[in-house]
């Protein structure tokens, strides 16, 4: 198996880093909080699963808008009076990605003709907020669709294009950057091109949690993948110890200010955050408990979903 540019990159990156540095103490601390959790599940009643092909077009359209979710009312692209969120099950708020995932659901079970190449290649923004409301950044998430649609009418259909994958995560990371430019995810960094690639590599392990690890989830190469470098991550890595900042850095985002895409900053952050997970996965596997980095990124992101003390940094991208 090659290996994965990823993990190599981000590796690379961290021994240039000046901004963000891991911190030995606090990444025990942390793989001692993580050793007593639960094994993460796929959290199914946010997900829609029923017709294979309706299915993973569902995944592919999720995917492609899984991004930047934080944005408040008032924000630029954002007229919402308030946070963008949905009702879910039983009444329950849901906000971010389950708010898109449900959402989603909810148009795959009562229109699914929603997900025909044909309409997502040629969706309309008032289309989008006709199904999603006011979510913020809503042009970057019609352009999203709108590939996704081109791929399914040149594949002509989402079945073929998975299997064009054959069951590998590196290969379906490598045709989703090939054919969805809004999956390239990466940054130059010292001259060098340093990918992260979160929203390729997630869908793979969504297409594995939705479908059990059976069919077109049976995916025999997940130990590829890294953690998916995200806003939450870095936020609770850095608010148990685990990153270290730099005090004018950790200023900038207490802040609240823009850390630009693709710069320095931005690159550390993310690159820590992938090696930081690498180091907790083997930190865990000495004390006993067995995880491939996804589902150590699993653990970490629904642990960051309570209360921090710490706030995320702030960079405005369709790449996570």
């Amino acid at each position: 198996m090659r290996e994965n540019p990823v993990r190599a990159g981000a590796a690379w990156a961290i021994k240039r880093s000046r901004l963000v540095r891991l911190d030995p103490e606090g990444l025990e601390s942390l793989a001692e909080e993580l050793l007593s959790l639960p094994d993460p599940v796929w959290v199914s009643r946010y997900h829609f699963l029923g017709d294979e092909e309706l299915t993973l077009r569902y995944l592919l359209v999720l995917d492609a808008l899984n991004f930047c979710f934080w944005p408040p009312a008032g924000f630029p692209e954002h007229p919402g009076k308030d946070r963008w969120a949905v009702t879910g099950p039983e009444g329950e708020r849901l906000t971010g990605y389950y708010a898109l995932s449900f959402s989603l659901r909810r148009v795959a079970e009562d229109f699914p003709a929603f997900f025909s190449p044909e309409n997502l290649a040629n969706i309309t923004l008032e289309k989008v907020r006709e199904v999603l409301g006011e979510i913020p950044l809503i042009s970057w998430r019609v352009a999203a669709i709108r590939e996704v649609g081109a791929l399914l009418l040149r594949f002509c259909s989402a079945a073929a294009f998975f299997a064009a994958a054959r069951n590998s995560a590196p290969k379906l990371v490598e045709l989703l950057t090939a054919h969805l430019p809004m999956f390239r995810d990466a940054a130059l960094y010292h001259g060098r091109l340093v990918p992260f690639h979160k929203r390729a590599q997630i869908l793979v392990a969504d297409l594995w949690g939705t479908f059990g690890g059976r069919g077109p989830g049976a995916i025999h190469d997940l130990c590829w993948l890294t953690a998916f470098s995200d806003y939450k991550l870095p936020q609770i890595l850095w608010a148990r110890g685990a990153l270290r900042l730099h005090p004018a850095l950790a200023e900038e985002i207490k802040r609240g200010e823009m850390i630009p895409r693709g710069s320095a900053k931005e690159v550390e952050i993310r690159a820590a955050t992938i090696v930081a997970v690498e180091e907790l996965v083997g930190l865990l596997a000495k004390k006993g408990r067995e995880l491939l980095p996804f589902q150590g990124d699993w653990l970490l992101w629904h642990l960051s979903q309570r209360d921090l003390h710490l706030p995320h940094h702030r960079t405005l991208t369709w790449a996570y």
